[in-house]
Parts: C-alpha cells; sequence; structure tokens
C-alpha cells in the first residue's frame, strides 16, 4: 500500500533535507540505525579487549622454572648470582674467584650498620643473624 508512494515520500525527505540538514537526526530510522551500529561497534571493541586481556596480551611466557639466588663467598666476600631450580637450597656452593665451596646464600641486611648490603646469615638460637652486625634478619631458617 505504501509502496508506490515509496519513491515520490523519500524524493521529498532528501529534497527536505537539503534545505534543513538538521532533520537527518531527527528521523527515526537514521536516528535508530546510527544507535544501533555505534552498540555493534562498541561490543565488538569490547568483546576484542576482553579477549586480548583473557588471552594473556602479546607474547605471553611460560611460568618460570628457575629462580636467581644471590650468593656471597664468606672466604673472599666476592658476590655473585646463581641460576637454580625454584627450592634450592645446597650452600655452600663454589665461588667462581677462589674456588672454594664457601658461597653462601646472601641476604639483605637493612640495619643501621649495614644499611641493605648483601650478608650472609648465621644461624643462633633458632634465628637467622646478619654475619656482619649480628643483627637478626627478617627471614626464617
Amino acid at each position: 500500500m505504501w509502496l508506490p508512494s515509496a519513491r515520490q515520500r523519500s524524493a521529498e525527505w532528501v529534497a527536505s533535507v537539503r534545505e534543513e540538514p538538521a532533520l537527518i537526526w531527527q528521523t527515526p530510522a537514521i536516528r535508530y540505525g546510527v544507535y544501533a551500529v555505534g552498540l555493534v561497534i562498541v561490543a565488538l571493541i569490547l568483546q576484542w579487549g576482553i579477549g586480548f586481556i583473557s588471552a594473556g596480551g602479546p607474547g605471553v611466557q611460560p611460568p618460570a622454572k628457575t629462580a636467581s639466588f644471590h650468593v656471597l663467598c664468606s672466604n673472599c666476600q666476592h658476590s655473585f648470582v646463581i641460576n637454580r631450580k625454584f627450592g634450592f637450597d645446597s650452600f655452600p656452593v663454589e665461588c667462581p674467584k677462589c674456588h672454594q665451596h664457601t658461597g653462601q646464600r646472601a641476604y639483605q641486611c637493612f640495619s643501621n650498620t649495614c644499611k641493605g648490603r648483601w650478608t650472609y646469615a648465621i644461624p643462633v638460637n633458632k634465628q637467622l643473624v646478619c654475619a656482619r652486625c649480628r643483627e637478626p634478619l627478617p627471614i626464617s631458617p
């Protein structure tokens, strides 16, 4: 029923829009169409963002199997870092400088004497203390 007059009405609409361009936004079909396209674009962006985050981002690395341990030689005071499996506790290790098995696990002591220097721990009365200043270290044996 409306089909024969559709061409004439659309031509009138185009002519009135040329005179007053604000009529484009006041046309419900155009306005709701823009809303629908905008919602689809926002949904696609959100889907992409959630997929990107849940996938771990670019270049996901496998979980680490080793850890770096700071070591201090109790013989020559040489400090170095070794890379071993998690839970490694077979200290002492060989010092690369003096080649003795005197490399102890190093800890940072933040006492007033040491001020963050690396040191090794000595067990005293079921507590680990700094080898330099004899202050307790905040670690468990």
